[in-house]
C-alpha cells in the first residue's frame, strides 16, 4: 500500500501542476497522510532548481495548516479517544503517558531556556 502511495507522489512531482499537487501532499501530509512530502520535494528541485525557494515556501505554509487541521482533529476527538481508553481500560497507562510527556517536554523547555540564556550573552 506504502510503495504505491510513494510512486504516485513520483508521479505527482514530475507533473505539470506539480505545486498544487505538492501543497495538497503538505497539507495532508501534515494531518494524517503516512508519506512525507519530501519525496515530491528532491525531484521537484533537481528539475526546478531556479523554483526551489517557492517550492519550500509552498511546503511550509501548506504543513503549517495541515497541521493546524491536525491540531483540529485530535481536540476534537480527545474526548471520543478518552472514552475508548477507558472502555478497555487503558485510563492508567493514558494518565502514565501524560505524566511521563509533562515530565520530558519540561526537561527539553529547561533545556531550550538555558540555551537562549547562552545564546543572549
Amino acid at each position: 500500500m506504502f510503495n504505491n502511495l510513494y510512486k504516485k507522489c513520483l508521479d505527482l512531482a514530475a507533473h505539470k501542476s506539480s505545486k498544487y499537487y505538492l501543497a495538497i501532499v503538505s497539507f495532508v501530509e501534515s494531518s494524517f497522510f503516512p508519506i512525507p512530502p519530501d519525496v515530491m520535494i528532491i525531484p521537484m528541485v533537481i528539475s526546478k532548481k531556479n523554483d526551489f525557494i517557492k517550492i519550500f515556501l509552498i511546503t511550509t505554509i501548506f504543513s503549517v495548516l495541515g497541521g493546524m487541521l491536525g491540531y483540529l482533529i485530535g481536540a476534537f476527538f480527545f474526548d471520543f479517544g478518552s472514552q475508548i481508553m477507558s472502555f478497555y481500560g487503558y485510563e492508567n497507562k493514558l494518565s502514565n503517558i501524560i505524566i511521563l510527556l509533562i515530565f520530558y517536554l519540561n526537561d527539553s523547555f529547561a533545556i531550550y531556556l538555558k540555551r537562549l540564556e547562552y545564546l543572549s550573552f
